[in-house]
């Protein structure tokens, strides 16, 4: 992938460490976010509500950024956007009420909104088994930050004030710019002053395509129960649990590996492999997790493994379903990332504000969290189906391949 094109290899690096970063930097507050609402003498709905409103801040830009990024490169938009991650991070620390931290969270969650750029990049650079390959281990990133992030939150809260987390945040961030001025692709032409009719029309030829509207709102809905329980996750095992910062630990790294082995089982496929049957085969594990955690959430240990398996499921489905989603509209990669990354954090935010209000009605317990999943896990798992079924009948070609079989 990598051999003759090392400039692309060091990109790759420096953008999975902003990717990560940005993630760290929501994943390492979340231990500490039952001692921020308490400094700040405020409801724990807040908690919810300041995850809800970083990914909803990063959504506000990219419908913007698409026809930008076509206007002046990719380059010049993907350094600006951590530019001004970096400044809003340092910006956290220095709020004095819970209105002013979810404030300045909804501001820095605008950094997110500047990654679709680079996935835009990769998707134009690489051909669809490599795209495909690289995207799932990008993707890792925003399940290792889940990982390592309480593990350094925690580490960070015992020896600092919670507002050192953001410091860190602050240094990796720089690094990061540092590493993309220096390596992010430069060869794009600059396009001609954008036509506002033409990105009009570009845009609702990318609405009007079912098959790309369908694929990021079943991907956001599935991506949603892991999201909403990075969120919660402090109340219900710490809160209303009592368990240790240990004991919550373990149940992110137990839940969130298999998403990391899943994707790691892509690399070594070959080159032509299926992609409706990567979704397929997801699918069927994602609905057996959902389900055997609904069964067995009474039992914490058992419940996380169950919870493991639908993250492996959804580890095997995630970047065949993303793939054949953006290339399904025929139009500039850039616009169509943009769409979708405004779409799939919309629909999350959303998600994970049902989930925090249902879950606040029982008291954050774990029972209402694995319960709420069944149905969303049946209706995810069909909606699966059915989009691999569609795509098969429109491109059988592409369905399969001898590789594949």
């Amino acid at each position: 992938m990598f051999e003759k094109r090392p400039q692309l290899l060091y990109f790759s690096l420096f953008f999975i460490l902003y990717e990560l970063t940005v993630y760290l930097s929501n994943d390492m507050i979340m231990p500490a976010m039952p001692q921020v609402v308490r400094e700040f003498q405020a409801s724990n709905r807040n908690i919810g509500l300041s995850l809800s409103l970083f990914i909803l801040g990063g959504s506000m830009l990219q419908i913007f950024l698409g026809p930008i990024a076509d206007r002046v490169g990719k380059r010049k938009v993907m350094l600006a956007g951590v530019a001004l991650y970096l400044v809003a991070t340092l910006f956290v620390p220095f709020s004095a009420t819970i209105a002013q931290f979810l404030t300045a969270r909804f501001f820095q969650g605008m950094g997110s909104c500047f990654i679709f750029i680079g996935y835009a990049a990769i998707h134009e650079l690489f051909d669809d088994a490599d795209a495909v390959k690289l995207t799932a281990m990008l993707s890792n990133t925003t399940v290792f930050a889940p990982l390592i992030g309480p593990v350094v939150g925690s580490a960070v809260i015992s020896v600092a004030p919670w507002e050192a987390i953001f410091g860190i945040g602050f240094v990796l961030g720089t690094i990061a710019w540092l590493g993309l001025f220096t390596f992010m692709p430069r060869a794009e032409a600059i396009k001609p002053k954008a036509d506002l009719a033409s990105i009009r029309a570009s845009y609702l030829t990318i609405v009007r395509n079912k098959k790309f509207m369908s694929g990021i709102l079943i991907a956001a809905m599935a991506i949603t129960p892991l999201t909403a329980w990075i969120g919660l996750s402090p109340l219900i095992i710490m809160e209303h649990m009592g368990k240790s910062y240990g004991t919550y630990i373990l149940y992110q790294l137990v839940i969130f590996s298999g998403f990391i082995i899943s994707t790691m089982a892509i690399q070594k496929l070959g080159d032509g492999f299926s992609l409706t049957r990567l979704i397929r085969q997801g699918a069927g594990l994602a609905v057996i997790g959902m389900l055997g955690a609904g069964l067995v959430h009474q039992h914490g240990h058992l419940f996380i493994v169950c919870m493991f398996i639908f993250s492996a499921g959804f580890g095997l489905f995630n970047g065949a379903l993303i793939r054949l989603s953006l290339t399904a509209t025929g139009v500039s990669m850039n616009l169509t990332s943009s769409a979708m990354s405004l779409l799939y954090c919309v629909y999350i935010a959303a998600g994970v504000q049902i989930y925090n209000l249902v879950c606040a009605r029982f008291d954050y317990s774990l029972a209402s969290y694995a319960l709420f999943n069944v149905p969303l896990g049946l209706a995810i798992g069909a909606c699966l189906m059915r989009f691999a079924r569609h795509h098969d009948q429109q491109e059988p070609a592409l369905a399969q391949s001898p590789q594949a079989e």
